[in-house]
């Protein structure tokens, strides 16, 4: 009876050390991911990777995910375009729709909509299957043939997702400035002549560099993040099912905070 109630007593929830061991647990993936990246690095520069698998995860990161990219920037393109219309109406400033909307898309929208996408349907899908492989022991049947992992399926997979997650940011942002321009039309009567006459005096070329920044580090969150944690799982299935909802966390909440960070470094008064 008095060795149940200790039990018991272990079970109970210890915020300090549930802290503890999220602090643990998260500087561990940090350092497994910085190592990853180096050594992913060294691949890339010396250009020993597989060109073949590279334009495979091509194909799986990039090409299947155009639709969903497709119509999340759509409808983020309708929904955000709809309030600054009618709201910039009301101030009588409808002829700088194009420049907010388009602003917001190519610094804000484009990459964050493309990098959540992504991490949604790619980096989940990369931690379960290198976790699925760590735990029928692919893995280690690589290593024995003396094939490093990171070299066979990192580097094809970070290579492919620098070339399609920036590609998909801006396919997310063409398509959500036609949408801009349809609902500008539609919610202001705005011509999408002076639309897209407001966008050109709106942008300038550190907007395009601060889309590609954000773009590709999304890219090196998602990939490195979902192959770390994948290839770090141990257990049974329910492990591989935990390894997917950590990288969606991890990915998805990095995304965020980098994207504030970049914002708040690039900004500069116009």
């Amino acid at each position: 009876m008095t060795s149940a109630l200790k039990n018991n007593r272990k079970t109970w929830f210890n915020p300090w050390l549930f802290f503890e061991e999220q602090m643990t647990a998260g500087i561990e993936l940090l350092g497994q991911v910085v190592t990853m990246w180096i050594t992913a690095m060294k691949y890339i520069i010396r250009r020993d990777f597989d060109a073949k698998e590279t334009w495979r995860q091509c194909y799986m990161i990039g090409v299947r995910s155009f639709v969903v990219v497709a119509i999340t920037a759509l409808f983020t393109g309708f929904a955000m375009s709809l309030q600054i219309s009618r709201e910039l109406v009301l101030f009588g400033a409808d002829t700088a729709i194009g420049g907010v909307v388009s602003l917001a898309l190519v610094r804000e929208i484009g990459p964050i909509t493309a990098g959540v996408m992504v991490a949604g349907r790619v980096g989940s899908s990369v931690a379960a299957e290198l976790a699925t492989m760590v735990i029928t022991e692919q893995i280690d049947a690589l290593k024995v043939m003396r094939v490093d992992p990171v070299k066979f399926l990192v580097v094809p997979r970070y290579i492919a997702g620098l070339t399609m997650t920036l590609v998909l940011s801006v396919y997310a942002m063409a398509i959500g400035l036609l949408a801009g321009i349809y609902i500008a039309n539609i919610a202001a009567n705005l011509p999408a002549a002076t639309f897209l006459d407001s966008v050109k005096q709106t942008l300038l070329d550190r907007d395009f560099v601060t889309h590609f920044i954000k773009s590709e580090i999304n890219a090196t969150i998602i990939i490195m993040f979902s192959c770390a944690i994948g290839l770090h799982t141990r257990g049974g299935a329910e492990d591989v099912g935990i390894a997917t909802t950590r990288t969606v966390v991890w990915t998805m909440t990095l995304i965020f905070v980098f994207n504030y960070i970049v914002t708040s470094l690039t900004y500069a008064p116009r």
